[in-house]
């Protein structure tokens, strides 16, 4: 790390010439795609506007969430997501599509916390982006971050490539994974072993848990899925596969068909909300489809980086998330587990080879011979990696299921069924046991019953990776998601 101060002082100098330079009030520079709870922006001319969803966000606009949240996109490709109680301000944002020299984009975080996946500016031109601070400066070399900002005190994380903290101090910087703190105004920066949050206590909601939670802000995939299980109707049908361009969903769903004897399991899945808020055409390839329980009580589990939503949903109180007609069957959904996110464009996919090691989980569930649900461990504690070729189309994965009801599994197996041109795959694989467990009861895969894991890779040339595992202990099945990345 080395102190660059007479860069430093260029930056500034050209990011203050830029920052006070006059503004063209009607510069349209992105469009809010998320609110909720109570969000303003005040505009160059100082008129106040509540921000709602497609509202247009010109250049000199600032934004304050108060006990809301609010999600925009920008003209290059970028994404701001506002945390409660933020103050966020556009001073300078000019993009003619192509970095050429003529784009700028300097941002200010004035109080709270934000997390972005950049776009196209600074990419090239690292110097002609900059959100701004009052203690510290942040740069970027083409990544995704997480800010939080209040009383002096910075904390940045690196959620994704590599990111610059200047001030009048020093530079340092901070790869994936990396924390940078400013303690205050005249504070070098220094690297920490704290990270930034992205998510914070969520306004509350007079409609559903759904409408409050953070990956319903910084993702707006599963917004579909929340709004097809909170009942709310659409003008017309919405098909989850064409929504935002391409994308999938795989889940896991426990049903008690015919009277608890056994799991129905879904893989590629398509949600897709009618007039009346059904969700249909669930399931493939049985044609399942799904409707929703009158006024079921809600708890929701998730995470989402913006390439990836893994979650569950399910009913604590005496109703269902839903119901399933299976083959004719008629039968209750108790919990949903699934993955969501964007399908690699294609070509994305060709001879991409690597290991992805898991960074998020669901808490494993548990589902006894009676169909009594129960969460055996916490999120985030399952670990693990995959191992894969499109090239060869070979894969393999490691799980290790950690639970808290003092036992341990491990998930191991291969497969040989990767298609540059389908990003889903699936696999058997053995089940072990710390405690020896799988001696003495039975341990097999429970997904359609001949897998141990089913999965897919998403985002922009397959970064991310979900899998999904089931099986059975004896008359138990034990369930959860994971997402994976580099």
């Amino acid at each position: 790390m080395r102190n660059d101060h007479s860069k430093l002082v260029q930056i500034c100098l050209l990011v203050a010439s830029l920052l006070f330079a006059p503004i063209t009030f009607a510069n349209t520079v992105g469009t809010v795609i998320f609110k909720s709870g109570d969000v303003s922006i005040t505009r160059a001319d100082n008129t106040v506007a509540q921000a709602e969803k497609n509202t247009s966000l010109n250049a000199g606009d600032t934004l304050e969430t108060r006990d809301g949240r609010v999600q925009f996109s920008l003209v290059d490709g970028g994404k701001v997501s506002l945390q409660p109680n933020s103050i966020f301000k556009i001073n300078k944002y000019e993009f003619s599509g192509k970095e050429d020299g003529s784009e700028f984009a300097f941002v200010e975080l004035i109080k709270g916390g934000l997390r972005t996946i950049t776009g196209l500016i600074g990419h090239k031109n690292r110097e002609r982006y900059q959100l701004k601070t009052a203690v510290a400066t942040i740069g970027i070399r083409g990544t995704e971050f997480t800010v939080n900002f209040n009383d002096n005190n910075l904390l940045m994380t690196t959620n994704h490539g590599s990111v610059d903290v200047c001030n009048a101090g020093g530079c340092l910087n901070a790869i994936t994974g990396q924390s940078i703190a400013v303690n205050g105004v005249g504070a070098s920066p220094k690297f920490s072993n704290k990270a930034a949050k992205a998510a914070a206590a969520p306004p509350a909601s007079s409609k559903s848990v759904f409408a409050a939670t953070d990956a319903l802000a910084d993702s707006g995939l599963p917004d579909l899925i929340a709004k097809a299980i909170d009942g709310e109707n659409s003008t017309s049908p919405t098909a989850l596969n064409n929504y935002n361009g391409k994308a999938i969903v795989g889940t896991l769903m426990k049903t008690d068909l015919c009277g608890g004897c056994g799991i129905d399991n879904t893989y590629s899945a398509d949600l897709i909300t009618d007039s009346s808020a059904q969700l249909t055409g669930v399931s493939n390839p049985n044609n399942d489809t799904v409707g929703v329980s009158s006024n079921p009580v809600f708890k929701y589990d998730q995470f989402s980086d913006g390439l990836i939503s893994i979650g569950r949903v399910w009913d604590s109180g005496a109703g269902y998330v839903g119901n399933v007609n299976n083959g004719g069957v008629t039968g209750s959904i108790k919990w949903l587990d699934y993955m969501v996110g964007v399908v690699p464009a294609p070509g994305q996919l060709n001879n991409l080879t690597g290991t992805y090691n898991v960074f998020a989980s669901t808490a494993p569930m548990k589902v006894d011979a009676n169909n009594i649900s129960t969460t055996i461990g916490n999120a985030n504690s399952t670990t693990g990696n995959l191992a894969f070729n499109f090239g060869t189309g070979l894969f393999s994965y490691n799980l290790t299921v950690n639970t808290t009801v003092g036992e341990t599994y491990y998930l191991t197996g291969n497969g040989g069924s990767l298609n540059k041109n389908d990003p889903r795959f699936y696999t058997s694989g053995t089940i072990t046991a710390a405690s020896g467990a799988c001696n003495t009861a039975i341990c097999t895969p429970a997904i359609n019953g001949v897998n141990l894991v089913q999965g897919a890779f998403f985002g922009n040339k397959g970064e991310r990776a979900g899998m999904q595992y089931g099986f059975y202990v004896g008359g138990d099945s034990i369930w959860g998601t994971t997402a994976l990345k580099k």
